[in-house]
């Protein structure tokens, strides 16, 4: 009785913990388990327990907070849709009146299809499902070609993009960091001023090489500098809806290095500009 009545004793904290454990849901994941003091092992168990439900909670706020952007993102554009084509049936148009409509509608379905895109990539690399092609890819040649294919862009706001490509070697899957590149490039034509200049630099600093992208524009707040890769997250939504922005191209650039044994880095002053900055691993015999 007395052996019983000991390890029962002993034993009511930890099947309280299992009985509180037991009440916490989905719904309830801001609950702890209380930490009475009773014994260290414990206390470290529940302790321990206590972490790993502060982490679900924030996994799980963070998936609302995706669906909730995901569903605004694919309703802006179909409602753009529907409003267009129900003007355009209650007018009488002619062919030209027509032609910009169809334009307008072809519009916004290029961008469902490239936010579709962007969320597909994303879910197949968070699913580890996203299978990179690495080879040796020289950073300098893809700097150029970036630049030439969007410079007809910057031309229209009266930039210059500009590439100071020094050559340098990275095992690299070519499509997914030239998306990267061209995602830095176009943020930095959308919100830097007319008659700026944009940069694009390749080279190597110690063991790493680095590609990036450097303009004059606006800089950012430093309140908004450790969200500006989590996805949807803008630090102007309207002004980036208007230019045709999907929110997803950071989280992409963040993911593209990562997957790449890298890392990416900003420099930013307000008023004076950004820079982007990706940084991988050199290949294998590379000086």
């Amino acid at each position: 009785m007395g052996g019983f009545w000991i390890a029962h004793r002993s034993l009511a904290p930890l099947s309280r913990l299992a009985i509180r454990s037991q009440h916490i849901t989905a719904e309830q994941l801001h609950q702890r388990l209380p930490v009475e003091g009773v014994s260290l092992e414990l206390d470290q168990l529940a302790a321990a327990f206590n972490d790993t439900l502060a982490r679900l909670e924030g996994s799980f706020d963070q998936l609302k907070r995706f669906t909730a952007d995901v569903s605004h993102e694919l309703r802006t554009p179909l409602t753009a849709l529907r409003a267009v084509g129900e003007v355009a049936l209650r007018g009488n148009h002619d062919a030209e009146g027509y032609r910009e409509v169809i334009g307008s509608m072809l519009e916004e379905v290029d961008r469902l299809t490239r936010l579709t895109d962007e969320l597909l990539t994303l879910a197949r690399a968070d699913a580890g499902e996203a299978k990179l092609r690495k080879e040796p890819l020289e950073l300098g040649a893809l700097a150029r070609e970036v630049a030439g294919h969007l410079s007809v862009l910057a031309e229209d706001k009266e930039q210059a993009v500009q590439v100071e490509a020094a050559p340098v070697v990275v095992p690299g899957d070519r499509t997914v960091l030239r998306q990267a590149l061209v995602n830095l490039v176009m943020n930095a034509i959308k919100y830097s001023p007319q008659r700026t200049r944009i940069r694009i630099e390749s080279g190597r600093r110690g063991d790493a090489a680095f590609l990036q992208v450097a303009d004059e524009g606006p800089g950012i707040a430093p309140e908004h500098q450790e969200r500006l890769f989590e996805r949807f997250y803008r630090v102007d939504k309207s002004r980036a809806r208007e230019m045709g922005g999907t929110g997803l191209g950071l989280a992409l650039v963040k993911w593209s290095a990562e997957a790449h044994g890298g890392r990416v880095e900003l420099e930013t002053e307000v008023g004076r500009g950004s820079t982007f900055r990706i940084v991988l691993p050199v290949a294998a015999g590379e000086s």
